[in-house]
């Protein structure tokens, strides 16, 4: 379970990559006019891509098995899931499937993790 926890923390960084990328070159697929919770698409573009930064630091430090790297990983993935439902006025459906796969993500290391580290 742990190598499934650590393949969506990696998934899930890479497509936030993508994503803060994709906002960062002002693409048309974002909504127009949105209104943020405060900035603008530009700021939260930073904010995913650094996000997905950390969510990949994350799914690489799994590897070591250690519980500070599953903490790390519940942290991330919990900081990017508000993050998400908060750039949410961007592209809804995109915001909200990785908010799902990031409480997917939460949940497994939360439960399964710990007693596979342990062991």
């Amino acid at each position: 379970m742990v190598d499934l926890c650590r393949d969506l923390l990696g998934l899930a960084g890479t497509l936030n990559i993508i994503d803060g990328i994709v906002g960062l070159s002002k693409s048309k697929f974002f909504t127009a006019n949105a209104t943020y919770v405060f900035s603008d698409l530009r700021t939260w573009s930073w904010i995913i891509l650094v996000l997905g930064v950390l969510q990949l630091l994350a799914a690489f430090s799994l590897f070591g098995g250690s519980e500070l790297a599953r903490w790390f990983g519940i942290i991330t993935a919990s900081v990017s899931a508000i993050g998400q439902l908060l750039a949410a006025p961007g592209y809804p459906l995109w915001s909200l499937t990785i908010f799902s796969v990031d409480i997917v993500i939460i949940y497994a290391l939360a439960v399964y993790a710990g007693h596979k580290l342990r062991t």
